[in-house]
């Protein structure tokens, strides 16, 4: 029987994507908290909700056009 485990190169990979899933999540939740409290800079952190959420949906390999279209 052959073990057959994952090379560190792919563990690193994955550990990557879970790091960057993270922060898109944060930077998102921080957004929305400043908008939430009355943050003067609405068309700012709309902008970084857009940008943050689009990078989100870029690694957890959905489309946004794919999203509305079912709805």
């Amino acid at each position: 029987m052959v073990t057959v485990e994952a090379s560190p190169r792919l563990q690193r990979s994955e550990t990557q994507w879970r790091r960057e899933v993270d922060r898109c999540r944060a930077e998102i939740a921080c957004a929305e908290q400043l908008l939430r409290s009355g943050h003067p800079d609405v068309a700012g952190l709309c902008l970084a909700l857009s940008d943050w959420s689009a990078e989100l949906r870029i690694l957890e390999g959905r489309s946004w056009k794919n999203e509305s279209s079912s709805i």
